[in-house]
């Protein structure tokens, strides 16, 4: 503030220049003429030499701001819930986050740079009229305070049209979004002219507010620019009464002229800043709004660690509702698995299998009961820390938009190509990984683009492999998959997981067959446990139902 401050006031100090150069001429001073001339040039180096150094302050410390902004808000949105996400619109998000990072440099800028230094400009000017003539003084004050009221007015006008603008703003960029992620499906359905009819529509009402809060910009321009005329006109017929009557001299006419043409500029400056001001804070509240979300899995104070678990699970009476259904999706389940077991969850779509693993990993906390890992229950761990001894094989595996070997070295931090290697070895694909040009640097495209479905899923068992987690959870691992990859990603499942806690979700029964136990699972309660001959010798069971209807349709 202190190099803003003397940055401005040494451009300020110009028109007084131009009244002593007047009066120099009048006095027919050469000697003071040239030696004014000389300081000027000193003063007017000063203010280059400060200006410069101003910005660079500025930049340095908006640099460092900005970055620890966007890290802060950005760790927040990762924290938040899997509700948070799975509810999310990823256009609007991306387009928070884009508004808002515009606004924080335009917001910094105009408050610690040109808001500063109108208040700057303004005392220094105040003090320099009020040595000429106090009326001078009251046409400035009043032409200010009279655009400040109509401005706070208008301005107030401006946010909400701003606000309503961003909400089809957002719209806009879900579309986009959605369009782009899900581009595939439109073009199987054949549905880009109804995707562009329906961009094209939404542009309408887009339209419509856009030029609603472009309005209000030019109500303010029009109001500031009839103030400022009027004051102008009163300020130079003041000044020429003034003359007449000797009252003032025409090098003070020269420094209120000199005022003028920098007043109304700083002037129209300041209603520009606020009216950007109001627009920037409109952006920034909705970006710094992620903030308001409230983390519901909370961290414990004081967390428990472990290096490593055993793999004994509890789940004791647990129940489970999700916020928007009445009907519990866990209702007083208990089941208690021993450290190295391999369970198996089968069931109707909805009976409670994949929930039943985001209790675990705590995506959502149990309404009732608890769960229990080697003895510890898991509210007393840390998110990443229980998360981190679980490797999941999602039925919908997602890839990043990189390389075999990035994708594959995700699951574990500093991996080596060896490691790759093995891990896709294991996971049945590094022969046809090794076929490709590029090899282990093939890049998979968006979400695995490129990949068949059966290759994504493999690269996502090789990745969990490469994690070496302590317990492993296979969520329909092998759905994509024909008959014969689903063999061979049995035998390498069956040996990857060796003395290694299991939990696999499947509606493929075959996948199940050599687990140690099958929960078959009713409305969120245990139906049926056993083997798997236990479970068919079983009479009316409702896995030999499950295993009699698959077995028709293979």
């Amino acid at each position: 503030m202190v190099v803003l401050t003397i940055a401005v006031t040494l451009d300020l100090a110009t028109p007084y220049f131009f009244k002593l150069f007047v009066e120099s001429i009048q006095r027919s001073d050469t000697a003071e003429l040239f030696r004014l001339i000389m300081i000027f040039a000193g003063v007017q180096f000063a203010s280059l030499i400060f200006h410069n150094l101003k910005w660079m302050l500025n930049d340095k410390t908006a640099v460092d701001v900005g970055i620890d902004i966007k890290s802060t808000i950005f760790k927040y949105v990762q924290d938040l819930d899997f509700a948070f996400h799975t509810n999310k619109s990823t256009g609007s998000l991306i387009s928070a986050f884009k508004r808002g990072e515009s606004a924080f440099w335009g917001l910094f800028e105009k408050i610690h740079i040109k808001g500063w230094g109108i208040i700057v400009g303004i005392i220094v000017m105040i003090y320099f009229f009020q040595g000429i003539n106090p009326l001078f003084l009251v046409i400035f004050m009043a032409s200010f305070s009279l655009t400040l009221v109509a401005t706070k007015f208008l301005v107030t006008k401006n946010i909400k049209t701003r606000e309503i603008f961003n909400e089809w703003d957002d719209k806009i960029s879900a579309i986009t979004t959605d369009n782009l992620i899900s581009f595939e499906t439109v073009k199987l359905f054949a549905r880009e002219n109804w995707e562009l009819d329906r961009l094209k529509e939404t542009f309408k009402s887009w339209k419509s507010t856009l030029w609603q809060h472009f309005w209000t910009y030019r109500m303010i321009d029009m109001t500031v620019g009839i103030l400022v005329i009027a004051s102008i006109t009163s300020v130079l017929w003041l000044s020429v009464n003034l003359i007449s009557a000797g009252k003032i001299s025409i090098g003070d006419f020269v420094l209120v002229a000199s005022y003028i043409n920098i007043f109304f500029p700083k002037l129209f400056d300041l209603i520009y800043n606020l009216r950007d001001i109001s627009t920037d804070y409109t952006d920034i509240k909705k970006y710094f709004g992620l903030l308001d979300n409230e983390i519901q899995v909370k961290d414990p104070v004081y967390p428990v660690k472990f290096n490593h678990l055993k793999g004994n699970i509890k789940f004791n009476d647990v129940h489970f509702s999700y916020n928007s259904k009445r009907k519990n999706a866990i209702e007083g389940l208990s089941l208690n698995i021993k450290k190295g077991e391999s369970i198996a969850l089968i069931g109707r779509s909805g009976s409670g299998k994949t929930t039943l693993v985001k209790l675990l990993m705590r995506f959502y906390d149990v309404n009732r009961g608890s769960i229990l890992v080697d003895g510890t229950n898991i509210k007393n761990f840390e998110k990443s820390n229980l998360r981190s001894f679980i490797g999941v094989v999602p039925q919908e595996p997602i890839l990043f938009n990189n390389t075999i070997e990035y994708n594959i070295g995700y699951g574990k931090n500093n991996a080596t190509l060896k490691e790759v290697r093995e891990a896709l070895k294991l996971a049945n694909i590094q022969e046809f990984i090794e076929s490709l040009p590029k090899k282990y640097q093939t890049n998979v495209g968006e979400r695995g683009i490129k990949l068949s479905g059966g290759q994504k899923q493999r690269l996502a068992i090789a990745r969990m492999i490469l994690s070496e987690p302590d317990i492993i959870v296979f969520d329909e691992a092998t759905s994509h998959l024909d008959s014969e990859s689903e063999k061979l990603i049995q035998d390498a499942f069956w040996k990857a997981r060796s003395g290694k806690t299991t939990i696999i979700i499947a509606h493929r029964l075959s996948t199940v067959m050599r687990a140690d136990r099958i929960v078959v699972l009713e409305h969120g309660k245990i139906k049926e446990i056993g083997s798997h001959k236990e479970l068919l010798d079983k009479k009316d069971s409702l896995y030999s139902h499950f295993w009699n209807l698959q077995i028709k349709l293979d």
